[in-house]
């Protein structure tokens, strides 16, 4: 073999190990900075918590290559998104696997974010200008009966409850606890046997969209069930959420946990507040809940009862019997619920994702893909 040839294979076996070299790293971020995953199962059903380990691209590097996250408020009279303000400094307290992010309210810095997150339910005023490179979010946990949007608007990424959204971020991301199986020991048919009164819902829209009022009415022709708040005429103290939870979890058996309207997936704190209590939430949606990663052992479905009075004849059967109200206790067993705020991981980790593709809506677009709210499809006795 002359030494021309020699030169040229040589050549063409470098090429070769550079350009795999070269693959090689454009994969490698793929597989250091996965987006966060929230829906393994465990054997039972039931979603795992999740652990995070740190890694190269973890909170620690945060000073190698931070990215600027911000939130245009409307106005600076304290309006507070979901609790937003809470991790205003860093993400540290999210331990999400990807934190090498940080937020602010300046909107000076508009233009040199790598991302603005709008609130859908009160965008304000657009930045004067527009930088390309800029992700826009739009946020929104409103059904599609309470949310509007006007055509002037273009955003990058949707963040809403829907799983379809470039950013999934419900309510509540239902988790089983590492003590579920030792949480099941616990002797529920002494919890079962302790409640003394069956049925419980809290609401203050008399009106919505679901006409859950009118379907409720009808439920009390064939059971009882205490109303609280500005609908009803049962009071639980000025310190609503803690008291009315704590009294839900000692003395009912069954709490209405029912949406104001009917949305592909959207499911509010009204079912995620009573999951981790002693107390069998009845739902009723527009929802598919096993989708969601909600399991039909935790909870009753209104849509699998082919009225209110069918229904009813199933709550008062479990009244009864309080070792069956007890099985289904403990099958729920040790349920928490993580913040819905852990979707924010996803937006830190899709910023530092280079394969992460570009993306562009119109507010017809979204207007389209949102949708509208379901009329509901469970009141047929009403003549």
């Amino acid at each position: 073999m002359t030494l021309n040839v020699l030169l040229r294979v040589q050549n063409v076996f470098g090429t070769v190990i550079v350009s795999a070299l070269m693959f090689g790293l454009l994969l490698l971020p793929k597989f250091i900075i996965p987006p966060p995953k929230y829906k393994n199962l465990h054997k039972s059903g039931f979603q795992e918590r999740q652990t995070h380990p740190k890694s190269a691209a973890s909170i620690s590097d945060a000073s190698k290559d931070v990215k600027l996250i911000l939130y245009w408020i409307p106005n600076s009279s304290g309006f507070n998104y979901f609790g937003l303000k809470k991790y205003h400094s860093s993400f540290e307290d999210l331990k999400c696997p990807v934190g090498n992010c940080k937020v602010t309210e300046d909107k000076s810095a508009a233009y040199d974010a790598d991302a603005i997150i709008f609130m859908g339910p009160a965008l304000g005023k657009k930045p004067e200008k527009r930088n390309p490179k800029t992700r826009w979010i739009w946020i929104n946990h409103e059904s599609p009966c309470h949310s509007k949007l006007s055509s002037d608007w273009t955003f990058n990424w949707t963040m809403t409850y829907r799983m379809d959204s470039d950013i999934y971020s419900p309510y509540g991301f239902p988790l089983l606890d590492k003590k579920h199986d030792e949480a099941k020991k616990r002797d529920f048919l002494s919890v079962a046997r302790s409640k003394t009164k069956l049925a419980a819902w809290t609401v203050s829209n008399c009106n919505a969209e679901s006409r859950r009022m009118e379907y409720v009415k009808e439920l009390q022709k064939y059971m009882s069930v205490d109303i609280y708040g500005s609908c009803g005429s049962f009071k639980c103290g000025l310190d609503r959420d803690t008291k009315c939870s704590d009294m839900y979890d000692k003395t009912y058996k069954f709490y209405l946990s029912f949406e104001n309207s009917f949305a592909t997936d959207y499911v509010t704190e009204k079912l995620y507040k009573i999951l981790p209590l002693d107390v069998i939430p009845v739902t009723r949606s527009g929802a598919n809940y096993t989708r969601l990663g909600i399991p039909p052992s935790w909870h009753i479905d209104t849509h699998d009862f082919k009225s209110p009075k069918e229904l009813a004849h199933r709550l008062k059967e479990l009244d009864k019997d309080d070792v069956e109200y007890a099985k289904l206790l403990q099958s729920k067993a040790g349920i928490q619920v993580s913040s819905w705020i852990r979707g924010y991981c996803d937006i830190c980790a899709k910023l530092h994702s280079p394969t992460e593709p570009v993306k562009s809506y119109s507010a017809h677009d979204i207007r389209s893909w949102y949708g509208t709210c379901k009329p509901p499809d469970d009141l047929q006795f009403i003549k």
